[in-house]
């Protein structure tokens, strides 16, 4: 009787623990991807001569170890010293290619470089991603695992100087590997800035595949920015309005988060910032043959032949930008670098149909853009509503947007901020898309309202529009932002 009793048991809990380990896990596995600059990049990968590169092939040390290079950089902050420029981009342009960063003509990554960080394995297995940085999307993993698990969670690691197509198709191989290890039936996908972009590349390829439960898109590079105008020669720099500019950002940057670091910049001195952005301007912006060697010494050689700089160019623009950078032989139209952003500005204009398409499927959509800082004073485009890099109108697919300082003349309605800066009717998705004031590109911080509500955005279960959001978590379609990222409906 005790053999058979003892029999029982163990085939009873034989047959409980098996019901655990096949019971379906009903949280749908989310993948994020980070933005331009995101992955550590590699040359001699798995050689004992293995080197991470320079962040944006910016090597600081190299710089300052360049004599001629410091001694004209320093000729720019003051009046009565005469800059050589020719000097000046010999060296740098030097130092820019010597960071190995650029791709080959054909877009291509260089050969013994890349990534050591691809996984199709959860974070569970990878914490160390979570605390990667305080900010951007590390920080945004960190919450979705707060809320589903480390296990559930999965990080798309991608070499963010290529076309964002290729990665489309690297990303798809994740997301069937995801399925396959997590056995559901679907997965959702974030993407941040240039991870934007992948997504939306992902979305035009694999969208009728309809195994993706929800897309989101954060400060999405989708659109392009205008900063990318200075590929057409829209290239002005003032030194009253990079002065004007400084003085913005202590308020308007991370709701004045980083005044101080902004002040120590503008200690240098209103003079001597003048003089070296008044020498720049007239110089290089506005000296055709010194802005050619300029493009064709320094920019080049740095990230001339990434097809990810070129593929953030708005889709207005696309033929502009060629055509003016072809004409000084700084794109090549016959070489497959020029194929692969072709391909995207495609995939561009195809934008606003994919999301509704998407969205029509089944799948639901969400798309946060940020507001409230000025754009950069570097082209004639300055006084757009930007997040800092990107522009406001481009990330929310399509707001219409009023010019910095100014209100719309529209009526108030129900996608009208109240602030009457934006319309938000004119969106691909107006019911999905939501609006931060004053929040910079991608600096959302770990354990802040405004990440948290991010997270929830991204693992809701409920529909994500703005009246169930709204109902749900008591925020509107347009919120504000402080220095220490809470957030206040927009009154």
């Amino acid at each position: 009787m005790k053999k058979i009793i003892c029999t029982v048991l163990a085939f009873v809990m034989m047959l409980c623990s098996t019901s655990v380990a096949f019971a379906k896990n009903d949280v749908t596995p989310v993948i994020v991807m980070h933005g331009l600059g995101g992955a550590d990049l590699y040359e001699n990968v798995g050689t004992s001569e293995q080197k991470m590169l320079a962040q944006y092939g910016l090597d600081t040390s190299a710089m300052l170890k360049d004599e001629a290079l410091v001694q004209e950089a320093l000729k720019l902050l003051d009046n009565g010293r005469k800059v050589n420029y020719d000097r000046l981009f010999k060296h740098l342009g030097k130092v820019l290619k010597n960071s190995h960063i650029n791709c080959t003509e054909n877009g291509n990554q260089p050969k013994g470089q890349g990534i050591l960080d691809y996984w199709e394995t959860p974070l569970s297995k990878h914490p160390e991603y979570l605390t990667l940085r305080d900010f951007s999307i590390p920080v945004v993993a960190r919450h979705v695992s707060d809320i589903i698990g480390k296990r559930n969670v999965y990080a798309f690691n991608y070499d963010w100087r290529l076309d964002v197509v290729s990665n489309a198709k690297h990303l798809r191989k994740l997301v069937v590997a995801v399925k396959k290890r997590t056995h559901a039936k679907k997965v959702t996908i974030v993407g941040l800035s240039l991870g934007g972009a992948v997504v939306s590349a992902y979305m035009d390829a694999y969208g009728n595949k309809k195994d993706v439960k929800k897309y989101v898109f954060i400060d999405a590079a989708f659109g392009g920015t205008s900063v990318a105008r200075a590929l057409e020669f829209d290239f002005q720099l003032q030194p009253k309005s990079v002065l004007t500019y400084l003085k913005h950002l202590e308020t308007a940057f991370q709701g004045g988060a980083e005044k101080t670091t902004i002040r120590a910049i503008r200690a240098l001195g209103d003079e001597r910032i003048k003089t070296a952005v008044g020498k720049l301007n007239r110089n290089i912006a506005k000296n055709p043959k010194l802005r050619k060697k300029f493009y064709l010494q320094v920019v080049k050689p740095w990230m001339g032949n990434c097809p990810a700089v070129w593929e953030c160019i708005p889709y207005s623009e696309f033929n502009k930008c060629v055509k003016t950078m072809s004409k000084i032989g700084f794109l090549d139209k016959k070489s497959g670098l020029y194929k692969k952003i072709k391909r995207y500005h495609a995939v561009q204009g195809r934008l606003k149909k994919n999301l509704k398409k998407v969205k029509k499927n089944g799948a639901e959509v969400v798309i946060i853009a940020n507001y409230g800082i000025r754009a950069l004073p570097l082209t004639s485009k300055k006084m757009q509503h930007t997040d800092l890099i990107i522009d406001t109108k481009y990330e929310s697919a399509g707001a219409t947007v009023a010019t910095y300082g100014k209100k719309l003349k529209v009526k108030k309605g129900k996608y009208v901020s109240p602030d009457g800066i934006i319309n938000a009717s004119t969106c691909a998705l107006p019911d999905n898309t939501w609006f931060f004031k004053n929040a910079a590109h991608g600096l959302f911080r770990y354990g802040t309202p405004a990440s948290k509500f991010i997270a929830c955005l991204v693992v809701n279960k409920d529909k994500c529009n703005i009246k169930a959001v709204k109902k749900k978590y008591g925020y509107s379609q347009f919120v504000r932002m402080d220095s220490e990222q809470r957030i206040y409906n927009i009154k």
